[in-house]
């Protein structure tokens, strides 16, 4: 069983330097698709964008798919992500894969598939989640995950809520509010009852820059973003004053 999951890691790390390759050089707008531990760059309760760990599965059909990989500093842990929206006015399908490494001590495998049934104004949507971790040559154990959301769009804002969690651990909420501007400047607000995060959007014509703040125990993540025609890619990066700080390159293209 073991070396099914060795050979899906290998397949998944070829796949990710093959999109790589594809991708780099033409710039566009990046998604999200983040992986697990890169949850100070908030925005998960948007309506739209690709899935990832952290997004709500109460979301509006795009049409698009990208890969990701981020690595954390001074620590030999990576995450390939590979993710992909389609639908139409009615309903919204996603599905979001990450593969995770740590030194050679952890590996870990989450595929995720999220259905959204959506209106003029309204999303309502639920996505499931295994998540099967194992140390090499050693143990193996995988674990359920469940989300489920809500999104209403009034005039330029969008209101959000979402509980998710594994099996053996629980519910967490979830709670965002987002302004959505077709000007130069979105902002929003999300929380989780532990931590505040607020953020901005601030657009130009090929270019993008998001912050987002963390409240209380502070902490800072910056994404920018270039974007060109149907495809985009950006670049990442998250630090706090007492733990490790991470970096991520995403890209991705429109297919609508």
């Amino acid at each position: 069983m073991l070396s099914v999951f060795l050979f899906a890691r290998r397949w998944l790390g070829c796949f990710g330097v093959l999109s790589a390759v594809l991708f780099l050089g033409v710039p566009g707008m990046a998604s999200e698709g983040r992986a697990s531990f890169t949850s100070l760059l908030s925005g998960g309760t948007s309506p739209k964008g690709l899935g990832g760990f952290h997004s709500s599965p109460a979301r509006f059909a795009e049409g698009a798919y990208g890969v990701s990989f981020y690595w954390m500093d001074d620590v030999d842990e990576i995450s390939w992500n590979l993710s992909l929206d389609f639908g139409s006015d009615a309903y919204r399908v996603g599905t979001f894969v990450s593969y995770q490494s740590m030194d050679s001590l952890y590996r870990n495998l989450y595929s995720e598939a999220s259905f959204a049934k959506t209106w003029a104004r309204l999303a309502v949507g639920m996505g499931y989640g295994i998540d099967m971790e194992w140390v090499p040559g050693d143990v193996f154990w995988t674990r359920h995950r469940f989300k489920w959301g809500a999104n209403y769009l009034w005039r330029q804002v969008s209101v959000s809520g979402m509980l998710s969690g594994f099996l053996d651990e629980g519910v967490s909420p979830v709670v965002g509010i987002h302004w959505i501007s077709d000007e130069s400047i979105s902002a929003f607000v999300e929380s989780d009852f532990d931590y505040l995060h607020v953020g901005a959007v601030f657009r130009w014509k090929f270019f993008d820059m998001t912050t987002c703040y963390r409240f209380p125990d502070f902490a800072v993540a910056v994404q920018l973003s270039v974007r060109w025609g149907r495809f985009g890619a950006s670049y990442e990066r998250g630090f706090h004053h007492n733990t490790l700080g991470w970096n991520g390159v995403h890209v991705s293209r429109w297919i609508r």
